[in-house]
């Protein structure tokens, strides 16, 4: 089967081939990669062709998941185009980005590690790559670095410490990432328990911050100072100004304090990325 001509992705702009039977197609609305169907039965595991869509004789794989066949056809040799050359000969290093991308095929991402390469002994998983943990620092949000890449601003990291992977954000200066991965992440908006102490917190803490996302957002995006406690929002935040360990934080989202009304507003927040732009798939 020759090169697509048409995609389902609507017109192709670009169709490049990177393998005998593999292309990297952009089109008017997605790009990825795109597969012979014939042949990419015969390369792909079926849990790597179950990511695809197949279609007049090609299988389709959208710019989220076409990190999977990318790993499994550059761990064959498939793929030879030399600007990929380094993907070609090193496709273990695609498993990390597979974590974010595609985790029903690569899993999620591993918790972070203290100085022992040891999990830390007290820690929640907030989401996948996102977790609450007691460091000796006392404790933290941890966010992996595949994830800060793709979705934190470099405001966001100003005040995050690196460290096997992970950054980590004290309590008392989590309000940014905590509002920018609610947007993104289930597990973190569900941590949410009072969004007027996030948004005061972020008016009183980051007022930069504020009149930068402002500035780029639509109107009803907008942050606004609300009357309440400051760095409140999260119910580590209140179970460690009352002294209470990590060990002693409710394990489940759900058994938080439910502010239904509170928890709608946020998931109608825009997305941090219109100021700032991350990646959102894999880049050719």
């Amino acid at each position: 089967m020759p090169q697509p001509q048409t995609s389902i992705w609507g017109t192709i702009l670009t169709c490049m081939e990177i393998g005998l039977h593999i292309y990297a197609l952009q089109a008017e609305h997605d790009q990825g990669i795109v597969l012979d169907a014939d042949y990419a039965k015969k390369a792909l595991s079926e849990n790597a062709l179950q990511l695809g869509k197949e279609r007049d004789g090609h299988v389709y794989f959208d710019d989220v998941k076409s990190v999977v066949p990318t790993y499994e056809l550059a761990k064959q040799g498939a793929i030879t185009h030399p600007e990929l050359h380094a993907m070609a000969e090193n496709p273990e290093e695609l498993v990390t980005e597979g974590h974010f991308f595609a985790p029903e095929y690569f899993g999620d991402f591993p918790p972070p590690q203290d100085d022992q390469g040891q999990a830390y002994a007290q820690q929640q998983t907030w989401d996948n790559g996102i977790f609450l943990v007691e460091r000796p620092q006392g404790i933290q949000l941890a966010v992996h670095q595949t994830i800060a890449e793709h979705v934190l601003s470099e405001m966001a990291l100003m005040h995050a410490a690196g460290h096997k992977g992970y950054w980590f954000f004290p309590l008392t200066d989590c309000a940014i990432p905590i509002y920018e991965l609610s947007a993104s992440h289930p597990g973190v908006l569900a941590k949410v328990i009072n969004e007027d102490s996030l948004l005061h917190t972020l008016c009183d803490d980051h007022p930069t911050y504020v009149g930068m996302h402002n500035l780029h957002t639509e109107e009803w995006g907008h942050i606004h100072d609300r009357p309440a406690p400051s760095s409140f929002f999260l119910q580590a935040q209140l179970d460690q100004a009352a002294g209470q360990s990590i060990e002693d934080l409710p394990l489940s989202p759900f058994s938080y304090p439910a502010q239904n009304q509170e928890v709608h507003s946020m998931q109608a927040h825009e997305p941090a990325d219109a100021f700032y732009e991350p990646s959102d798939g894999m880049e050719w």
